[in-house]
């Protein structure tokens, strides 16, 4: 009985003392300073050019309602992956003296701003998603379905749902003057009231929530998206001139929208795995047993979701020619890619000489 227990009780002890103080130091300084540095510094950049661009398509089409909704909580998702950069600055971390204080102002100030802006994003991906599923399962009703007004109602909707349940994760922590184990003083870090553990633990299940969510809707409307596609367009071959078939327009859509998710999927899989080391090792959060090491995993992951919106940046770039038109007009550059841009496509951007409403708000 004694051997069972003690050796049930080694793999978490290894958990508690696998990272030091001195190597977590380490590793979150070039995580969160330099990595996360980087890709918010591009983030930033890529994400406002992104935000531009669908505001210049213009809002008419459900898909730019919800790119534009994507490209701000992306936007968001950088600017807290930046603000981490700022907050562990090694010279920042040497003005402080204690490691625990910067620790204690990042978790507070960025880290649940990040998760929300994160499950934002991760729940419109879900939603431009199921979207497109529905364009190829439903062509001739999704017009009447999914009109710009619903579009942006679901959008406003994912932002205040999201973003309400960050809420009591803030009042379950405040910075204040609190005890130190490791230097055995009192210095600024986190003060917990006495409801703290429940609305924290509110917000982290809603988070769990959400992020399980958006990844289980993303990949099984990808898989099912990709199989309707298919046969949709084996059955285009034989049936011509059909009414029900995609166009020419939804069906680059399609396409762009399943990289799109593809990426999510690749990028949203770490976060997952840490979500169910979440939900099933009790220590492992910030306050747990096991703080080092899951404070070493996530500065470790933090940034996939950075590097996801610059991968669908060049996804847009690449495969839709009116967002690749606006683009090269604002900076006034020539082609760049190895596709065929007609120069008339780039003085409409230029100009907005569009033959009709509809042809300007357009996203392919």
């Amino acid at each position: 009985m004694l051997n069972l227990t003690s050796s049930s009780v080694v793999p978490f002890d290894c958990m508690a003392s696998c990272i030091s103080s001195p190597m977590l130091y380490t590793i979150t300084t070039v995580n969160y300073f330099f990595f996360s540095g980087a890709v918010g510094f591009l983030g930033v950049v890529v994400n406002v050019i992104k935000v531009i661009i669908f505001f210049k398509i213009g809002f008419k089409d459900t898909t730019n309602i919800s790119f534009f909704s994507l490209s701000v909580a992306d936007t968001g998702v950088v600017l807290m992956l930046l603000g981490f950069s700022v907050v562990y600055n090694p010279g920042v971390i040497q003005a402080v003296t204690y490691f625990e204080v910067v620790d204690s102002v990042g978790y507070i100030s960025f880290g649940w701003p990040y998760a929300g802006c994160s499950r934002v994003a991760s729940m419109m991906t879900a939603v431009i998603t199921v979207e497109r599923f529905m364009c190829v399962s439903l062509p001739l009703k999704v017009r009447t379905i999914i009109t710009p007004k619903v579009s942006i109602v679901t959008s406003f909707t994912v932002f205040c749902v999201v973003m309400a349940t960050v809420v009591p994760a803030f009042l379950a922590s405040r910075l204040g003057p609190a005890y130190n184990a490791r230097v055995n003083k009192t210095t600024l870090g986190l003060i917990h009231p006495p409801m703290a553990a429940s609305l924290e633990g509110f917000t982290l299940m809603a988070m769990v929530v959400f992020q399980l969510l958006a990844f289980g809707v993303v990949t099984a409307c990808t898989f099912a998206l990709i199989r309707s596609f298919t046969r949709t367009v084996q059955w285009r071959k034989q049936v011509s001139n059909s009414s029900s078939s995609l166009t020419g327009r939804d069906k680059k859509l399609v396409k762009m929208v399943i990289f799109i998710s593809f990426s999510f999927i690749v990028f949203s899989i770490p976060g997952v795995v840490i979500t169910f080391m979440m939900i099933f090792i009790k220590e492992f959060k910030m306050t747990g047993l096991y703080k080092n090491l899951f404070v070493t995993l996530f500065s470790s992951f933090y940034p996939m979701d950075g590097l996801n919106s610059l991968v669908n940046f060049f996804i847009f770039l690449y495969m839709s020619s009116k967002f690749r038109n606006i683009f090269m007009s604002m900076f006034h550059l020539r082609l760049v890619f190895g596709t065929n841009i007609q120069s008339e496509g780039i003085a409409k951007a230029q100009k907005g000489d569009y033959h009709s409403e509809n042809e300007k708000d357009i996203m392919i």
